[in-house]
């Protein structure tokens, strides 16, 4: 089973979206696996956590790239970001249904994400 999926989004702010899928994974372990080409040099990695932690003002954590194209695992920031992007981070894990259905997140939630 996938533990994550990375998709690029088009932002003056972020090079794209980590959507994490397992919630009992070691978030540092998967993140310090990443490597974005240096073009992404100056932006973030937005990594959603709505699987993790739920769907409120923990769910988005912006990182820092360094110039090797690593994420800079101690520069992370809780984050509020547009309804855009929660819309689109939204739209990713619409792709993984089943996964969404058998979380943690209430009927509420899931209903929020998936539809």
């Amino acid at each position: 089973m996938e533990k994550y999926m990375f998709h690029s989004i088009m932002n003056s702010e972020y090079l794209g979206i980590v959507t994490i899928l397992d919630y009992e994974i070691r978030l540092s372990s998967y993140l310090s696996e990443l490597v974005f080409t240096s073009c992404f040099k100056g932006k973030k990695a937005l990594v959603d956590l709505a699987l993790k932690a739920g769907i409120d003002e923990y769910r988005f954590v912006a990182f820092d790239i360094d110039d090797n194209g690593k994420i800079i695992l101690n520069s992370n920031s809780y984050t509020k970001v547009p309804k855009e992007i929660e819309k689109t981070a939204n739209c990713f894990l619409q792709q993984r249904r089943d996964i969404v259905n058998n979380s943690f997140l209430t009927d509420t939630q899931k209903r929020e994400i998936l539809c």
